[in-house]
């Protein structure tokens, strides 16, 4: 089903709040198991075999997984140097087999936080050619040095043509209680719930429970371990300057650091020369899509600053070796 209509109450008043997002919890949102399923979800709902979906590149991965495993194809497309995407790429992109596009913003794996002029010159194109704008919201509380999260969604001419997506587990720390949530339009809601009913039936009754508490009396928890995070982000892109192998553009969201590794040509054995020397994991970029090989990506969330700093430590010393 749908989810509890008490916790789909308390999610519109904190869309409402956060992102600007007027959504009426009896017919435009769902619950669902994790973004990743209401991700899925969406897919099965527009996507036919065949058919493309554009998707800017470094991409999280789970996303391109889910379309491929429909019988989509996916149209990586560039971004630029600040992982912002390329819209005139998008745009040479679209054709008759277009269905959708997907955004990622506050992205995994960049930590970029998109432009409101990039997101609305996408939504622009969504409408002129009439396709779908599904956009991955999970760490839209995640945005830090003076950066503002934009929904699409909130724009008031596009609702029939956007989905937004949200987590639990990353905005309000719920990781492994399967929560999240989808918005979109009442018709393809009602085609969602056939999707929902066939697949899940509903999201964890335990964890509907829990989020609405959050929601009721947690939400001053959260913003302190926001906080808590926007330290943590400082001292470890402080500490990643400090290794020259590390070409790190900081970013204004998530807990995510996306370097390059100067030389690096293939990042997958290059993370598993680290993990074998200094016992410290990070993921290599190309599992990101084809830009994101030479990279890794670092993640900072749930560690402390003694752990950062021995990570870093570490990751000094890996760097530094002849």
């Amino acid at each position: 089903d749908e989810g509890m209509l008490e916790l789909r109450e308390e999610l519109a008043i904190y869309l409402r709040r956060t992102s600007s997002i007027d959504v009426d919890p009896q017919t435009e949102l769902v619950i669902t198991a994790g973004a990743n399923n209401a991700f899925t979800g969406a897919m099965i709902v527009l996507l036919h075999p065949g058919q493309k979906v554009i998707v800017p590149s470094p991409y999280h991965f789970n996303s391109v997984m889910a379309v491929r495993m429909l019988g989509g194809e996916v149209t990586e497309v560039s971004v630029d140097d600040s992982f912002q995407p390329e819209v005139d790429e998008i745009e040479a992109a679209i054709d008759d087999d277009t269905c959708a596009i997907c955004l990622n913003s506050p992205n995994n794996p960049t930590g970029a936080v998109y432009e409101r002029e990039t997101v609305d010159r996408i939504v622009d194109l969504c409408l002129e050619h009439d396709i779908a704008l599904v956009c991955d919201e999970t760490y839209s509380s995640m945005v830090f040095d003076e950066a503002t999260h934009y929904s699409p969604r909130s724009r008031r001419d596009a609702i029939n043509h956007v989905i937004a997506l949200g987590s639990f587990s990353k905005d309000f720390g719920m990781s492994g209680w399967r929560m999240g949530y989808v918005v979109g339009p009442s018709e393809f809601i009602q085609e969602y719930l056939k999707v929902q009913d066939a697949v899940t039936i509903c999201a964890p009754t335990a964890g509907q429970l829990l989020a609405l508490e959050v929601l009721k009396t947690g939400i001053d928890f959260v913003e302190d371990e926001l906080r808590r995070l926007g330290l943590l982000r400082d001292l470890a892109y402080l500490r990643a300057s400090e290794i020259d192998a590390l070409q790190t553009k900081r970013t204004r969201g998530t807990f995510y650091m996306f370097p390059r590794v100067k030389g690096c040509k293939d990042s997958k054995k290059l993370v598993a020369d680290i993990l074998q020397s200094t016992r410290v994991l990070v993921l290599p970029g190309s599992v990101f899509g084809l830009s994101g090989e030479g990279h890794v990506r670092i993640s900072i969330g749930p560690l402390t600053p003694e752990a950062v700093d021995e990570a870093f430590d570490r990751l000094s010393g890996f760097f530094s070796d002849p």
